[in-house]
């Protein structure tokens, strides 16, 4: 068994259809195919449930997987450290990163690092926060820009604050509010809401902050995107909490900030595997958290 064959259960694995994992590793179908059941014939077991829609993991494939991408990691890790014993930097350096990261900059900290180190490769999954923490948790990436969750993160996880959004209420322009610079939340009984998706940290947060002050938020729609939110309050759907951040770098005509006399922060940062320390990722905490300050 090699290295190249362990990628290919887990591209199939990924993609739950051998032409698209084949696809996906540059290689022939057949051949893929033909490393695969090698592979489960050298070790006995059946790794995949093949059917005319596709493939699933079996018991057995499901174990071989997780261990799989444990050694893929270390192998990389390993190919990483002896790069810098070499004088280079280089390496494939996975991320995951949330919608909204304006308040660290994120796009100024990617471009900065990649100029930095130019011979580092940079794979970008955009998802939201739990999801994200459970691809660190499958091996998948191997850093996470993310919002600290409610209910804090899993053991195996370390997380390091880089900075934090405070939430202001977006309105109408036409809107009573709109004449105010603040409003308690107490206020906001009766006003129509647009929300975060459920399962975003941000909508758990101005959910426990209503709840706090005393209601239960009237949410006619929910958005995963702030600047969407920003357009549905333009056309009077509702009001929205969202980012400080977001009035500014998404200006909409018709949308007046107001501000919050109620605190609603949302931590943000970075978080990654406490069991993966490698030289590259060590640099790429170190340099995120050089940048923000």
């Amino acid at each position: 068994m090699d290295l190249y064959t362990m990628r290919y259960v887990l591209a199939v694995a990924d993609t739950g259809n051998f032409s698209l994992a084949a696809q996906n590793c540059h290689v022939g179908q057949p051949a893929l195919s033909q490393q695969i059941a090698k592979v489960e014939k050298e070790l006995g077991v059946v790794l995949f449930y093949r059917n005319p829609r596709g493939a699933v993991l079996t018991e057995a494939g499901k174990a071989f997987v997780l261990r799989a991408r444990e050694i893929l990691q270390k192998t990389q890790a390993l190919e990483e450290e002896m790069s810098i014993y070499a004088g280079l930097h280089k390496g494939t350096l996975s991320l995951g990163i949330i919608t909204s990261l304006q308040c660290i900059d994120f796009g100024g900290m990617l471009s900065a690092f990649c100029c930095s180190y130019p011979d580092i490769s940079v794979n970008i999954i955009q998802s939201g926060t739990y999801h994200l923490m459970d691809l660190l948790l499958e091996r998948k990436i191997d850093l996470a820009f993310l919002n600290r969750p409610t209910g804090g993160l899993p053991s195996s996880l370390e997380f390091l604050k880089l900075g934090e959004d405070s939430y202001s209420l977006a309105v109408p322009r036409l809107h009573p509010l709109a004449k105010r610079e603040w409003v308690s939340l107490k206020e906001l009984k009766e006003e129509h809401f647009i929300f975060h998706q459920t399962g975003q940290v941000a909508s758990e947060l101005c959910l426990d902050a209503c709840r706090k002050a005393g209601f239960e938020p009237n949410i006619v729609c929910r958005s995963s995107n702030p600047t969407t939110g920003l357009y549905m309050v333009q056309g009077g759907l509702g009001v929205a909490f969202l980012p400080s951040e977001e009035f500014s770098s998404h200006s909409v005509s018709g949308v007046t900030e107001v501000k919050l006399k109620e605190s609603i922060i949302k931590e943000v940062g970075i978080a990654w595997r406490r069991d993966a320390a490698s030289p590259l990722l060590n640099e790429t905490v170190r340099f995120a958290t050089g940048w923000v300050r």
